[in-house]
């Protein structure tokens, strides 16, 4: 999504984490915008997507130079980089097919509860906070999700019970993509299928929007990059279900420093042995 690309999403990315300071390396290649995005304290780069073009890979070393940057992650396909792309679902809300358990989830959860479309986020972020039991977010993180809604860029559903809140949904849309960003239930109300109903809504809402791509979420499996959580695991079920189609989600990285290739390769095997034999343990 060009969303990924833009100064929006890079202020997002520089004040989405309590306590921790970020440092922006980002810079204009013509008029394309190269996000790139350092968190004090570490040796690592991130950008959300930037083009395989020559000049704008030897801009990005030689500030991996001047800041003794040892690896970059980047969520695009560079071919003199290291691929480590992962899955992800995309679905188009106007062709949706949801397996036959999911069908019956909206079903039911559609006698229960009813939605808004909210154009503040200040509560959403009193209650989402309350669901998770901590603060797990900035302030200026809902203050950036309200903007987005001012733009025109983000919808923020909230589904009742008896006009009571029982939970939320917040999507992203640009142009013709969207992108289910984040959500939260109370726990009294998870009964009632709230995850299920406000996707089923926002289904329609992207679907008037032009949306034709609306990527539901990662899909979690076992790798030498990444071992899932169960809880990841079911995560990614729960958003598969919903239909679509699983497609590959470019990622890269590259290393500036062998020394820190190899300390992060080892680490890499020795947690993903520790996940293949801890999965052959639960299945003897």
């Amino acid at each position: 999504m060009d969303f990924w690309r833009t100064e929006y999403w890079r202020d997002y990315l520089l004040n989405n984490k309590i306590g921790a300071v970020f440092i922006d390396h980002s810079f204009y290649f013509g008029n394309k915008f190269v996000p790139l995005i350092q968190e004090r304290g570490t040796c690592e780069l991130f950008s959300p997507g930037f083009n395989d073009n020559k000049q704008i890979l030897m801009k990005i070393r030689d500030i991996a130079e001047q800041h003794d940057i040892k690896r970059i992650e980047v969520n695009s396909q560079i071919k003199s980089y290291l691929n480590i792309s992962g899955y992800t679902c995309i679905i188009n809300p106007a062709d949706i097919n949801p397996s036959k358990g999911h069908k019956s989830a909206i079903k039911t959860s559609c006698k229960y509860l009813k939605y808004q479309s909210l154009t503040e986020t200040k509560q959403f972020m009193l209650d989402y906070f309350k669901i998770a039991g901590k603060v797990t977010r900035p302030e200026k993180t809902f203050e950036i999700l309200r903007n987005w809604i001012d733009l025109g860029f983000g919808t923020l559903l909230k589904a009742t019970y008896e006009e009571k809140t029982a939970g939320y949904t917040y999507i992203l849309h640009y142009g013709d993509y969207g992108y289910y960003f984040m959500s939260g239930t109370f726990p009294q109300y998870r009964k009632y299928n709230v995850g299920h109903y406000l996707q089923s809504v926002a289904f329609d809402i992207l679907k008037d929007k032009g949306v034709v791509r609306y990527e539901i979420g990662d899909q979690a499996y076992n790798s030498l990059v990444l071992q899932p959580t169960e809880k990841e695991k079911n995560i990614s079920l729960f958003k598969r279900e919903f239909g679509g189609n699983i497609e590959i989600k470019p990622k890269s990285e590259y290393f500036f420093d062998e020394a820190y290739f190899k300390q992060i390769m080892q680490e890499r095997i020795n947690n993903y042995a520790r996940s293949e034999i801890k999965q052959c343990e639960q299945l003897q």
